[in-house]
């Protein structure tokens, strides 16, 4: 059996970007009307190639764009959903089990345009040999 680690993105409305460790690992780029995505990244080799250290994935999710007619005052809209997972993997290569590692981020509001959304960091550490989350850091703007 082994584990595996992975981030599942199920929705973006505007710009998500993923940093693992100081490297950008996935951008969706500006995405509009909030499709869903069920993209999966895998993380498992960043994660062991520190795994004697603190790693540290950054989400940040950025309002870059008006949404219409650009009107003094108009809010825009943006949603991020994700899920960080371990996944044991048997030796045929068969899932057996999938687990949130963290509880799954999944907000949706009207902000301000051309700003920083949500920035969520999370500190991992390998202990017991599973990858846990040890802290978490969360900001958001939006606007009530």
């Amino acid at each position: 059996m082994r584990k595996e680690y992975w981030v599942n993105v199920k929705h973006v409305d505007n710009r998500l970007v993923i940093y693992l460790n100081g490297e950008t690992i996935w951008d969706s780029g500006i995405v509009h009307d909030d499709p869903e995505l069920n993209t999966y990244v895998e993380i498992t080799p960043m994660l062991q190639e520190h795994a004697g250290h603190t790693s540290e994935l950054i989400f940040e999710g950025f309002n870059d764009s008006f949404t219409s007619e650009n009107a003094e005052g108009e809010m825009n809209p943006w949603h991020f959903h994700y899920r960080v997972v371990s996944r044991t993997i048997d030796e045929n290569g068969t899932l057996v089990n999938e687990a949130d590692i963290i509880a799954p981020y999944n907000e949706k509001h009207l902000s301000n345009p051309n700003i920083r959304a949500i920035n969520n960091c999370y500190q991992l550490i390998k202990n017991n040999g599973e990858f846990k989350v040890v802290s978490n850091q969360l900001s958001q703007q939006f606007y009530k």
